[in-house]
This record gives C-alpha cells, structure tokens and sequence, in this order.
C-alpha cells in the first residue's frame, strides 16, 4: 500500500485499543459450557461402548477425564492470549481489527465503505454488560469487535458515524 500524499509506503501499526477486560470471564463461561456438553457425550459414548463391549474401564474413565482437562486446559489458556491479540483501533483512514492468534488477521475498513454498524449480545454478554459490534460493508466484508462494553459500544458507533459522515448513530 503506498501513501498518495507523499508517494511512499504506508506502513500500518497495530490497532492500539483493547477489548473490555471481562471479555475473558466470557469466553471462559463458553468454553466451560462447551466443556461440560463435551463430556456428556464423552459420557454418553462410555456408556455406548461398555453396554455394546467390554472396554477396559481404565480406558472408559481416561477418556472421559482427556475431555475435562483438555477443556480446562483451553478455559486457562486461551482466553488471556485472545485478550491480548485483539484490538481494534478507529483512526482517520478507517477502522482497523486485528484478530487471531494462530493465523492474524488485520482488517481494515475504509469510513466511506461502511454500509451498518451492528451489535449484537447473546445472554452471557448481557450479564456481564458487553457486546459485539459489526461494521459491515458494501460487499459483505464484516469487521468483529467481541467483548466491548455498552458505554464504548455508544461511542463507537457515534464515532464511525461521524467519520463516516453521517453525523448520527442510528
């Protein structure tokens, strides 16, 4: 990308603002309900295979336990490393997110491109006051912000808006 103005590269900084720091308990909570439904149908096939077999019941309860610790595992793991790799930033060229941990992605959103601002909060972001905006574009390009709280979601919106050039947040 080069810089019209002076003829030379344009070079992107990482997006500087942080995600709401209770975005951690979220994601935990959905990694422990997924953990538990997990391990249900671990349980569920122990059941199976010693009802149709004779498995070693060694084997039946290791199975089951890989399955709780893989996912306590990941509820300790994963949460503060996500929280440290997304930002987001809203700068006078456009919006910009960088997600992904394994595989980054920085997206970037040019004001004048921005076709909606969305947010949207499922049961366990409204309990811990946080919610999710999407910026979407003409040609279906959408920007996902997790985890920001209800005052900076306002002023997101507002912000986009403005320099966007519509004035209002609606």
């Amino acid at each position: 990308m080069t810089d019209e103005t002076t003829g030379g590269d344009l070079r992107l900084r990482p997006p500087a603002e942080a995600l709401d720091p209770r975005v951690r308990r979220l994601w935990r909570a959905w990694i422990a309900i997924s953990t538990v439904v997990a391990v249900a149908i671990a349980v569920v096939g122990v059941v199976i295979a010693a009802a149709v077999a004779d498995p070693p019941a060694g084997l039946l309860a290791a199975v089951v336990a890989v399955v709780a610790v893989g996912g306590v595992v990941v509820a300790v793991v994963a949460p503060p490393i996500a929280y440290r790799v997304i930002r987001f930033e809203v700068t006078p060229l456009g919006l910009f997110v960088r997600t992904g941990w394994i595989t980054e992605t920085l997206t970037v959103v040019p004001h004048s491109r921005i076709q909606s601002v969305r947010t949207t909060t499922d049961p366990l972001q409204r309990s811990l006051g946080l919610a999710t905006v999407e910026v979407r574009t003409a040609g279906s390009a959408v920007a996902r912000i997790p985890g920001l709280d209800a005052g900076r979601v306002a002023a997101l919106r507002s912000e986009l808006a403005a320099m966007a050039g519509t004035g209002t947040a609606t």
